[in-house]
């Protein structure tokens, strides 16, 4: 999973006979045919591309809300507090966030899911930390930090959070998710998304073709 560079309000993706893949690495199980043939109507309105962009940002929340409150979190408070209070955060919001998904919020979080912004925020706090030495909760920062960029609490929380998945969502999360987004748009829009039902079980199928992990981006 890919973050931008800048804060972006639109993606590019490949469109295959399997699904969506997005320029972050992200895989929607439905098609862009499908989409275009229930939901055109609101592509006019706001192409797919900003959807896929929201859905996107909301995948990434998890590692984005715990980079921003680790950063300060390890200023005010002792770095153990925050090696239990991350992990926990950043495990439920995995597994609630699809059911959480807000147009507002996604807004806000476009800028927070910046690299640049994330660079700049870590630099200056593990300087503070480093000018005043500690060096206890330096390493944490940095532990924490890269523990979340590189994938490891993903993969450590994951079997957790894929089983809750299953138990929760109907459809894999990345689907959910821009689902939601859709339906979300659709409403505020006054569109009628007539035949969606069609739209999820074609979802349905393809993924029991290629026996994924539910919710596998």
């Amino acid at each position: 999973m890919a973050w931008p560079l800048w804060p972006k309000s639109r993606v590019e993706y490949y469109n295959t006979p399997q699904g969506i893949l997005t320029e972050s690495g992200i895989w929607y199980r439905t098609t862009v045919g499908l989409l275009n043939e229930y939901a055109g109507e609101l592509f006019e309105r706001e192409p797919l591309e900003l959807h896929l962009a929201r859905s996107d940002t909301w995948i990434r929340s998890p590692h984005t809300l715990s980079l921003w409150l680790l950063a300060p979190g390890i200023l005010y408070y002792h770095p153990w507090q925050l090696v239990v209070a991350i992990p926990l955060f950043f495990l439920v919001w995995q597994i609630v966030a699809p059911a959480l998904v807000s147009r507002t919020a996604v807004s806000l979080l476009s800028v927070l899911d910046a690299v640049i912004l994330q660079a700049v925020l870590y630099a200056g706090v593990m300087s503070v930390l480093a000018l005043s030495g500690r060096y206890e909760s330096l390493a944490v920062g940095l532990i924490g930090f890269i523990c979340l960029r590189w994938g490891i609490l993903t993969y450590l929380t994951r079997p957790i959070v894929v089983r809750c998945w299953k138990t929760m969502y109907k459809l894999p999360v990345p689907d959910h998710i821009l689902r939601a987004f859709m339906v979300r748009s659709a409403l505020r829009n006054g569109i009628n998304l007539a035949g969606f039902e069609e739209i999820e079980q074609n979802v349905i199928d393809n993924m029991f073709k290629r026996k994924p992990q539910r919710g596998e981006p």
